[in-house]
C-alpha cells in the first residue's frame, strides 16, 4: 500500500495574512496529512507570513514573477512559467485560487502540462469599477474556465455567480466550500478578553474592531469617519484595526488629521486573532465587496454584533447578531444604527449556528480531503 501522501499544488497571489490565504491555511492544518499535502506556487518571490508554518507542516513553496505592468499580459507571461514548472514537477491536482476569472489562463497552462485535474475556485463576489474592455476579457476568461476546469470551487453563490459562466451554473458544476474556521479558537473568552482590554488599557471603553488588510475594498476608511462621529456623542469609544496593507500609512495620516490618534490602534497583523476579538464590543465590515469574508464568521463565532455592508452578501448572516447597512447610510447612520443596538446578548452562544450553517474547519477539510483523494484515485 502507498504510504506517501498525495501532494495538490495551490496557486495564489501570495502567502500573506489574508482571507485566501487563511482558508488555504485552516484546510492545511486540519486535513489528514499523512494522506495528502499542500504545496504553494505564488506570484512574488519575498518572505511571508505563512511560509514557516508550511514548511512545518510539510508543505513546499514554489515562486514565479512577471515584472510585466500590463495585467493581462502579465497573467499570459505567468501561465507561460506556469506550464514549464508544471513539466518540470509532477502534479495530479492543482488548485487555482482567484477573486476573477482572470486566472482562468492558468488553468490552460495547467492541461497543457498534462495536470489531469484543474479546480478554479472563486474567493469573492462582483467587483465593481470595471471597465467595459475588462468586463469582456472577464466574459473570455470564463469560457477558458468552461474548456479547462475539471471542478469549480466558489465560497458562496455571490462569489459563483461573479466568477462563472451562466452555462456552468446551469449545469451546477460549481460546488460550494465554506470557509471554515476553528470554531473553539474562536469561542469568547472572557478571561482573555479582561487580559487584553488591560494591556491595552481600553478600560471600559466601547471598542470597535475590524480585521482586514488595508485597501480601497475594505473600506476602513470610512471605519475612521464612523468613529468621527461617535467620539462626539461619547467619549469612550476605541477601535481596534488589525491587519496591514498598501493604505496603512494614509489610514495614520487620516487618524492625525481627524484627531483620532487617542481613539485609534492599529495593531498590526496578529496570530492571536480569536483574542483581540473576544477584547472587542462591536465588529464594522464596510467592504465594497466580498466573497464571503472567514474574518467576518470569525467575529460573530466570537459571538460580536457585526456590522457589515450590503454590497456583502447574506449568506454570512449566521444570527441576528449580523446587521447589513447601505454604504449611502453614510458615517452618521452606521453610528447611528451602532448605538441602537442592545449589546446585552450573551456571546457564547454562537458556536452551535456557526457549525450548524456548515463553517466547522473539521467538517471543511474532511470534505476536502475526501475529494482530493477521490480525484486521486488511478492516478
Amino acid at each position: 500500500m502507498n504510504s506517501t501522501p498525495k501532494r495538490i499544488l495551490h496557486i495564489t497571489e501570495m502567502l500573506s495574512a489574508a482571507g485566501i490565504e487563511s482558508f488555504i491555511m485552516n484546510v492545511y492544518r486540519n486535513i489528514d496529512r499523512s494522506k495528502i499535502q499542500f504545496d504553494f506556487l505564488v506570484l512574488r518571490d519575498q518572505k511571508e507570513f505563512y511560509d514557516d508554518e508550511i514548511a512545518s507542516l510539510g508543505g513546499k513553496k514554489y515562486c514565479i514573477h512577471s515584472d510585466i505592468e500590463n495585467t493581462l499580459l502579465r497573467v499570459l507571461e505567468e501561465s507561460h512559467q506556469i506550464k514549464v514548472f508544471l513539466k518540470k514537477h509532477h502534479y495530479d491536482i492543482v488548485h487555482v485560487h482567484y477573486t476573477t476569472p482572470l486566472r482562468a489562463f492558468y488553468l490552460k497552462a495547467a492541461k497543457e502540462a498534462g495536470v489531469p485535474v484543474r479546480i478554479y475556485h472563486s474567493h469573492s463576489a462582483a467587483v465593481s469599477g470595471k471597465s467595459k474592455l475588462k468586463l469582456a476579457i472577464y466574459k473570455y476568461c470564463q469560457t477558458l474556465i468552461d474548456k479547462y476546469a475539471t471542478d469549480c470551487f466558489a465560497c458562496s453563490e455571490a462569489a459563483a455567480e461573479w466568477v462563472f459562466s451562466k452555462k456552468i451554473l446551469n449545469e451546477n458544476r460549481v460546488q460550494i466550500v465554506h470557509n471554515g474556521i476553528d470554531i473553539n479558537r474562536f469561542l469568547f473568552n472572557n478571561s482573555i478578553r479582561e487580559k487584553i482590554r488591560t494591556q491595552l488599557s481600553l478600560g471600559n471603553s466601547f471598542t470597535i474592531i475590524n480585521t482586514g488588510r488595508f485597501t480601497e475594498q475594505k473600506n476602513q476608511s470610512f471605519i475612521l469617519d464612523i468613529v468621527d462621529v461617535l467620539k462626539k456623542d461619547r467619549h469612550d469609544v476605541k477601535l481596534l484595526l488589525l491587519g496591514d496593507g498598501p493604505l496603512k500609512g494614509l489610514y495614520k495620516s487620516k487618524v492625525r488629521q481627524l484627531g483620532l490618534s487617542d481613539i485609534v490602534l492599529f495593531l498590526g497583523v496578529k496570530p492571536n486573532v480569536q483574542d483581540y476579538l473576544s477584547a472587542a464590543d462591536c465588529y464594522l465590515m464596510p467592504s465594497l465587496y466580498e466573497g464571503l469574508p472567514v474574518a467576518g464568521i470569525e467575529a460573530e463565532c466570537s459571538g460580536l454584533p457585526c456590522f457589515f455592508s450590503d454590497d456583502i452578501t447574506e449568506e454570512v448572516r449566521l444570527s441576528d447578531q449580523a446587521h447589513f447597512l447601505p454604504l449611502s447610510l453614510g458615517e452618521k447612520g452606521w453610528a447611528s444604527e451602532v448605538m441602537k443596538y442592545d449589546f446585552g446578548e450573551s456571546r457564547l452562544k454562537m458556536a452551535d449556528s456557526v457549525k450548524n450553517a456548515g463553517y466547522d474547519i473539521q467538517d471543511v477539510a474532511k470534505s476536502m480531503g475526501a475529494f482530493y483523494l477521490l480525484k486521486a484515485q488511478g492516478r
